[in-house]
């Protein structure tokens, strides 16, 4: 039991102190790790041979301790922080109820109990015994007891209860902090060695939700904004102390990580620990699955290989990120930002070629059919193209193209693929539910880039690309005044997107642009158009106000010339192959991101 003068002899500037040389340690070591893979590792990237394979290895390994450094540090900042404030609150408690017991001149003992003098009868006898009155302790049954025997002891007695009862909840309550804290502390010891394992990236999972646990009442999950603007996101974390940001970052990386309007750099360091922990979660899963693989002729062999294949995929999609993250910063590329990342149901993940808060120009592909983060290797490809040519197009100003898996994209555009009669491709309800999410990132970038949602200037100019069922996506995030946040749209094979007009997508008709492969090379255009475009049947007003019926009956989509957006030229072969290299398609779209629209070449 912790005594009345070993709580008030205690001090938690000295683990808050601690925790500043932790939190400090844990900078180190980003920038450290930053120092490694943008400075060692690039030097390595450049040249080839078994030694520099061996020493890019070793390089490797470190980045990884740096990293690991950073989260396990950050952890315990946070642990000693919070033991600091709750530690301190505690003792305020205890401080109070001495100082009253002081001053009514009550001795306290070191267990909490508070002794009380007699109260002198008016005949000179005793009126009220003296006493000492100690907190219960005992449960509700024993308070009440307690309670009564105050009531009937006189004044003094009562008063003493009362204190002794506050003074037993500080102690209680430091016995219960220190219990906890050592708990949590005790889960952060890490094997000593250089090489990070999967099982310890997986154990720092579990640490993050021991010191989560641990910081009741403090700093939690629930102070995080959800469902706010990206305004308010900003706000809420420019108004934190950069304690306070670091605790959040290292306590909460998913829910800070995806929050829209926060800098690139905040994001990407909150969720490169979200996927190194996750890829460790689920590699290690795989590998206890694989070792427990029924026989062939095994009832049970069907739903294991479903289960294999499933987590299978994952790893691969997120070692695909993993190896464009580490790419970064080599072979002429910029920095490389992790804004999103989830591997929950198709998962998620929104990748950026450069920084999109310092950009000129910054371009938002957003993949269609089939986008999951298995399949996510393709979309960076083209990312990084359209961050490549769009780089020369813009003539020495800055860009940035980023990679928008944010949304559940439908996984199959044919008649009973996946037991689907209809295909899923053909719903409008995927780009209906991701709209929203689509907006509030592009406001999130104008936000973070100081743009007027800021209160600042100009974000710079933003194109967002809508490849297949994405141009769809775009097109609802658009449409009926939505408000998407970007100057340019671009439809890229597009089966729709949702208007009939290229004006009524809230950027002006002159600021849409189209492409799409002839028919025999792209059959997504026509195969969507009567499910996904839009016709303008109905009934019009005309000249004079004079009402009249409208006859179009077959949908638009971007590539009709009635649709109204500029058709440009490309010379795609197939439904994939807009972002080919050198090809006329991709120098188009990127003359757009820089906004070199007398340069684009028209259809």
């Amino acid at each position: 039991m912790i005594t009345v003068s070993q709580l008030n002899a205690a001090r938690p500037a000295d683990f808050a102190a601690e925790g500043g040389n932790w939190s400090q340690f844990a900078t180190w070591a980003g920038t450290a790790k930053e120092f490694v893979d943008q400075e060692m590792a690039d030097l390595l990237r450049e040249r080839s041979g078994e030694t520099v394979t061996a020493a890019l290895g070793r390089v490797t390994v470190l980045a990884d301790n740096c990293e690991y450094a950073r989260l396990q540090s950050g952890l315990v900042a946070a642990a000693l922080d919070g033991l600091a404030e709750e530690l301190a609150d505690a003792q305020q408690r205890l401080r109070a109820a001495l100082a009253e017991a002081a001053e009514r001149g009550y001795p306290v003992g070191e267990d909490g109990s508070v002794t009380f003098p007699e109260v002198p009868g008016a005949d000179g006898e005793t009126g009220w015994p003296g006493g000492t009155a100690r907190h219960g302790g005992n449960g509700p049954v024993g308070d009440y007891l307690d309670s009564v025997r105050a009531l009937i002891g006189g004044p003094h007695a009562i008063t003493a209860h009362g204190l002794a009862q506050r003074l037993g909840r500080a102690l209680r309550q430091a016995e219960e902090i220190d219990e906890r804290y050592a708990r949590t502390l005790a889960a952060l010891v890490v094997e000593p060695g250089l090489r990070i394992t999967s099982a310890m990236w997986a154990d720092a999972g579990e640490d993050l939700r021991t010191v989560g646990a641990a910081l009741t009442g403090l700093l939690s999950a629930a102070d995080i904004p959800a469902g706010a603007t990206p305004a308010e996101n900003a706000a809420w974390w420019n108004g934190l102390s950069e304690r306070e940001q670091d605790t959040y970052l290292a306590l909460f990386p998913a829910a800070v990580g995806a929050l829209d309007g926060l800098p690139a750099t905040v994001r990407d360091r909150a969720n490169r620990g979200v996927l190194d922990i996750e890829y460790a979660r689920i590699s290690t899963e795989l590998a206890e699955l694989r070792a427990r693989e029924p026989a062939a002729d095994d009832p049970g062999h069907g739903a294991w290989q479903r289960d294999h294949d499933r987590l299978a995929s994952q790893v691969r999609g997120m070692e695909s990120i993993q190896r464009r993250l580490a790419a970064g910063g080599t072979g002429g590329l910029p920095e490389t930002f992790l804004l999103a990342f989830s591997a929950e149901g198709n998962g998620r993940a929104v990748v950026a070629v450069g920084n999109p808060d310092l950009a000129d120009h910054t371009a938002v592909y957003v993949p269609g059919t089939g986008a999951r983060l298995e399949n996510v290797e393709g979309d960076l490809v083209r990312t990084t193209r359209l961050w490549r040519e769009s780089t020369v197009a813009a003539m020495g100003e800055s860009v940035s193209t980023v990679m928008w898996l944010g949304y559940d994209a439908p996984q199959n555009a044919k008649p009973f693929e996946q037991g689907e009669i209809i295909p899923s491709a053909t719903s409008r309800g995927y780009a209906l539910d991701a709209a929203p999410a689509l907006r509030d990132f592009a406001a999130g970038l104008r936000t973070a880039a100081g743009g007027p949602d800021a209160g600042g200037p100009d974000a710079g100019h933003t194109t967002v690309i809508g490849h297949s069922y994405g141009s769809t996506v775009v097109g609802a995030a658009a449409k009926d005044g939505g408000g998407l946040a970007t100057d340019d749209i671009v439809a890229v094979g597009s089966p729709g997107m949702l208007v009939p007009y290229a004006e009524d997508l809230g950027v002006g008709g002159d600021h849409v642009w189209s492409m799409a492969a002839g028919t025999l090379d792209d059959i997504v255009p026509n195969a969507g158009r009567m499910f996904l475009g839009e016709n303008d049947a109905g009934i019009g007003i005309g000249r004079y106000g004079i009402p009249y019926l409208k006859t179009d009956l077959v949908p638009n989509v971007p590539s009709d010339e009635q649709f109204g957006a500029h058709i440009m030229a490309n010379d795609s072969t197939g439904h994939s192959a807009y972002w080919d290299e050198n090809s006329q398609s991709l120098r188009n779209q990127s003359r757009v991101i820089a906004g070199r629209y007398d340069d684009v070449e028209r259809g």
